[in-house]
């Protein structure tokens, strides 16, 4: 059901050792033709200790009765899915269903962000067009105006800092487009592009990921899991370009044109007045399916927490985030209050 500090510490480094071009280090990216299908990694084939000792909640199961319950066990955090890592010892603090499918939501714009960063150069030029036209009505926005153009982590700070549907939509045009030619059309270029966030994911050892949207708006298809965000959120931490931007309150940046935009951080850790650790991010995400999610990363004494909390209600959210934190720090009091905080 659950796992605290079992998976030794070799294992986790084949989990999460591939590091990302432009995030101090390299991965092969080649621009691969339409029919070329990624190879499965055997990067995550030896590390059952997730798949056995995570229960696999559906509607017709129940938490495991007869087996000792952990220290911290299916009641510890109100999401379906959660998990705590601790990234400077390579331990696997807390699991709960980490194998189990999910639907990220908008932290899927980790990925698009490690996708964006893989293939262009920070001073590559977006430019925002009539792909902005394809998001859904009720989107997050960042309101980027047609016309207007961006260096790469500008763009990237509009669809992470506000959760900018239309700055996701922006990147994938502009990504394929630079991947597979300027001829293709919106749908195409979004098509592609969400084909090489897959592949990147399937690089980095994920084996239960599927992206067909860049921003994370609900889709059937659209999946993955707490353990594979976990492997996606670790790339995020040791990308520079990211974590610059998930790491501030408020980020203000300027389109080529002298157009300003600003936008508080959407990350309620940066709101919470008792946190005595540094928070480097990282993604809120929200959709009906979904549920409320959240992917933090904090640093203390020289130690990085990420965690992971994934369909729950938005009460719990952050309360389970805290508790997680906590845990990973070292600073769990079963006594503290942690409900209540949005």
């Amino acid at each position: 059901m659950f796992i605290k500090k079992i998976i030794p510490t070799a294992v986790l480094l084949a989990l999460f050792g591939v590091t990302v071009s432009g995030c101090n280090g390299t991965i092969d990216l080649t621009m691969y033709p339409d029919n070329y299908s990624a190879p499965e990694t055997t990067a995550t084939e030896n590390i059952p200790a997730v798949a056995q000792t995570t229960q696999e909640i559906t509607s017709e199961t129940t938490p495991e009765t007869t087996a000792p319950e952990p220290v911290y066990g299916y009641d510890f955090t109100s999401s379906l899915a959660s998990m705590c890592y601790d990234a400077t010892n390579d331990e696997i603090i807390y699991a709960k269903n980490a194998g189990m499918r999910v639907f990220p939501a908008s932290t899927t714009k980790l990925l698009t962000a490690l996708t964006a960063v893989a293939y262009t150069s920070s001073e590559h030029i977006y430019y925002v067009g009539s792909e902005v036209d394809m998001v859904a009505y009720d989107s997050s926005m960042s309101w980027i105006i047609k016309g207007e153009s961006f260096y790469r982590d500008d763009i990237l700070a509009a669809m992470l800092t506000p959760s900018g549907n239309d700055a996701a939509y922006c990147i994938a045009v502009n990504v394929a487009r630079e991947v597979y030619g300027s001829n293709l059309t919106n749908e195409e270029a979004v098509e592609k592009f969400c084909q090489l966030m897959t592949d990147y994911a399937k690089k980095l050892g994920c084996t239960g990921t599927n992206f067909v949207t860049p921003d994370g708006y609900h889709d059937p298809e659209h999946y993955t899991t707490a353990k594979d965000m976990a492997i996606i959120s670790k790339a995020a931490v040791e990308c520079e370009p990211i974590v610059n931007i998930t790491s501030q309150k408020l980020v203000t940046v300027y389109s080529i044109e002298g157009d300003v935009h600003s936008w508080e951080n959407g990350n309620g850790l940066f709101y919470d007045p008792y946190i005595e650790y540094n928070v480097l991010g990282l993604k809120t995400g929200f959709t009906d399916e979904a549920g409320f999610c959240f992917i933090g990363a904090a640093e203390k004494d020289g130690k990085t927490i990420i965690t992971l909390t994934f369909d729950c209600d938005i009460e719990y959210r952050y309360a389970d985030t805290l508790k997680l934190m906590d845990l990973g720090f070292g600073d769990y009091d079963p006594d503290k209050e942690y409900e209540g905080y949005y």
